[in-house]
């Protein structure tokens, strides 16, 4: 059951990682650039594309990864935050009475959804805390296998997708 539940882990990382650094890698955003570059390769920031912000899903999905910190623990945190606002949702949708959901939309609801959206944000930046009590693997494997996934991710695309300079 460990076994199954870290390669989970090691999958669901890679798979994540490799995404978020293909969509960053040839971003305009010299803070993306500082994400895909290893330290010891030279990174030209000045290139003239300006850091303007689109209105596409990559570029949500790249802008909170850097919100929540960039790298292994933003991506983490990202996730984390996915998946209690899913839950959330999903218990949201599961409660007795489904019909009554839209029909109880009011200014109490918005005020306590934005409550659990604040919540859900500490949660998902206090990370290692929401993950020590999950799972059957001990904490320090399941992070092993989620840091592995994430180089993995990483050292994919930067193969595969080398950044582009002009």
């Amino acid at each position: 059951m460990h076994l199954f539940e870290l390669s989970l882990v090691f999958t669901t990382m890679t798979l994540c990682s490799g995404l978020m650094f293909y969509f960053i890698r040839n971003h305009a955003n010299p803070d993306f650039k500082k994400l895909y570059k290893d330290d010891e390769e030279e990174l030209d920031l000045d290139d003239g594309l300006g850091s303007q912000p689109s209105s596409n899903y990559k570029d949500f999905l790249a802008n909170k990864w850097l919100a929540f910190g960039g790298g292994f623990y933003g991506l983490v945190a990202v996730l984390t935050y996915i998946i209690v606002e899913a839950q959330e949702i999903f218990d949201l949708f599961n409660m007795p009475g489904e019909g009554e959901v839209f029909s109880g939309i009011g200014i109490g609801m918005l005020v306590r959804f934005f409550i659990d959206s604040l919540m859900n944000f500490i949660t998902a930046i206090s990370w290692p805390v929401y993950w020590m009590n999950t799972g059957n693997a001990p904490f320090w494997q399941w992070f092993l296998a989620a840091y592995g996934g994430y180089v993995a991710g990483k050292t994919l695309v930067k193969t595969y997708y080398p950044f582009k300079n002009g």
